[in-house]
């Protein structure tokens, strides 16, 4: 199917009055000398990110019983929340509605990218970035052509349209010029297709590709793709974190651009397995993934300081797994036991695969470091895999009993496999942050961005 995927020609309207609506009074004097330029925009996204999921990572930080909590990143930045309802009846959203409405200010169905319920793509921030002038990127720890960073940059009726994502992002908007000028994250097998292999004709057209995570830190030219793993990239707690070296290397490669062409940038960074590990209902991978993201918004923050002249805005897309921090009537959760697992639930199942069942418990004693009871053992070894199950559906199987067994002893409670229609966390500091202050709708988070950029 052809791509939707378009850029309308806008004129560029650098409005100050709209700008110094929203700025907010900074400790920095130099920012004064700032206000009448359009601020850098960094847009942070925990996919699944609801506030229960930073109280989780709050009291992993913490010393159990010392009687204060460890500092986050999260906690002087706390402005509102927002609802993430789609445009239907059944209030709960999926990753690719939602970012919709973060980047277009508009509402629509589960599985929309960049369009609107009757399928009319709408023009995102980046896509109004773009026209200005700005220079825009994102980053994703998963394939670049998921949902979130695929609803700022195309326009399609379905986010399984995997393959025509990504041919829209690599087609270029006009000869030599694409929608993005860094665009980080996995999702290499589908830019190279047995029917269709992008890479090589990129590269012709002058787009910088690496494939490689250890050459990031050297790559100097723009624009540059960057994929990193055939999709998702490993999940933290099973590998390095990779989100806040991808988020410093975007700062670093944009603000150069900016730096040699005085042009504001856009930045879209995605924290996107904290969905995956809420989806497995996985509390160990949980809490890395979000300690992976509260890492990036140090480098961003740290950003900031140098350059006050730049708007963070920090938001969830849903939150995922109905996650509870107390369990079975136990007023307790253990957070020491949820760190002392060393692997996440997607390895030690792809593993336990590989293995006989008699090596199992030999395998996952290290890993769970829990006091598993026999009975649980006999349910681990005796877990019934359907004889038709392939791949993923094996592992699920196996997935199931470990994820209650863990929560049975963290006293970590879920209530779906899916996500929940709660509120969700709005954070924001810099220039323009009192526009997200208070009880919003996701959409107000778009519009109010599109405004700023206009």
């Amino acid at each position: 199917m052809s791509s939707l995927n378009f850029l309308t020609p806008f004129r560029i309207i650098l409005a100050t009055s709209v700008i110094l609506s929203g700025c907010t009074q900074t400790n920095d004097k130099s920012s004064e000398q700032h206000q009448a330029e359009p601020p850098n925009i960094i847009f942070m996204i925990g996919d699944g990110m609801g506030f229960e999921y930073i109280s989780a990572y709050r009291y992993a930080m913490s010393e159990p019983g010392a009687g204060t909590l460890a500092a986050t990143p999260f906690d002087d930045l706390l402005l509102g929340a927002a609802t993430t309802y789609p445009d239907d009846t059944t209030w709960v959203t999926d990753s690719a509605s939602s970012a919709t409405a973060l980047a277009t200010g508009v509402k629509s169905y589960n599985g929309a990218i960049g369009v609107d319920a009757d399928k009319h793509p709408q023009q995102s921030i980046m896509e109004l970035a773009r026209a200005n002038g700005w220079y825009t990127g994102a980053v994703s720890t998963v394939q670049v052509n998921h949902a979130t960073p695929a609803s700022f940059f195309t326009h399609h009726p379905s986010r399984k349209m995997y393959e025509a994502i990504a041919d829209s992002l690599a087609t270029p908007v006009q000869p030599g010029v694409w929608s993005f000028d860094v665009l980080l994250g996995g999702g290499y097998r589908y830019f190279n297709r047995d029917d269709k292999n992008w890479l090589p004709e990129l590269e012709q057209q002058g787009m910088q590709v690496i494939t490689e995570f250890e050459q990031l830190a050297t790559t100097t030219t723009t624009p540059l793709l960057g994929l990193f793993a055939p999709v998702a990239l490993p999940a933290a707690i099973d590998d390095q974190p990779r989100l806040a070296t991808m988020t410093e290397n975007a700062l670093r490669l944009l603000s150069a651009k900016q730096q040699e062409q005085q042009q504001p940038f856009a930045l879209m960074i995605e924290g996107s397995q904290i969905d995956w590990c809420g989806h497995a209902n996985d509390i160990a991978c949980t809490v890395h993934e979000m300690h992976d993201f509260a890492q990036a918004i140090d480098v961003v923050r740290a950003f900031q300081q140098q350059h006050p002249n730049t708007l963070l805005i920090i938001t969830a897309d849903h939150s995922t797994g109905g996650l509870t921090l107390g369990q079975g009537g136990e007023y307790a959760w253990y957070s020491e036991k949820v760190m002392g697992i060393t692997a996440s639930l997607e390895v030690m199942t792809r593993d336990l695969l590989e293995l006989p069942r008699d090596q199992w418990r030999g395998y996952l004693q290290p890993r769970l470091n829990l006091d598993v009871t026999e009975d649980e053992w006999q349910q681990i070894l005796a877990v019934e895999i359907p004889a038709a199950a392939r791949g993923r559906d094996r592992q699920y199987a196996i997935g199931k009993v470990l994820a209650a067994v863990i929560s049975t002893h963290t006293r970590t409670g879920w209530t779906t496999t899916g996500h929940t229609a709660v509120d969700v966390p709005v954070m924001a500091i810099g220039p323009g942050s009192e526009a997200f202050r208070g009880y919003q709708d996701n959409t107000d988070i778009g519009k109010a961005l599109l405004k700023l950029i206009r």
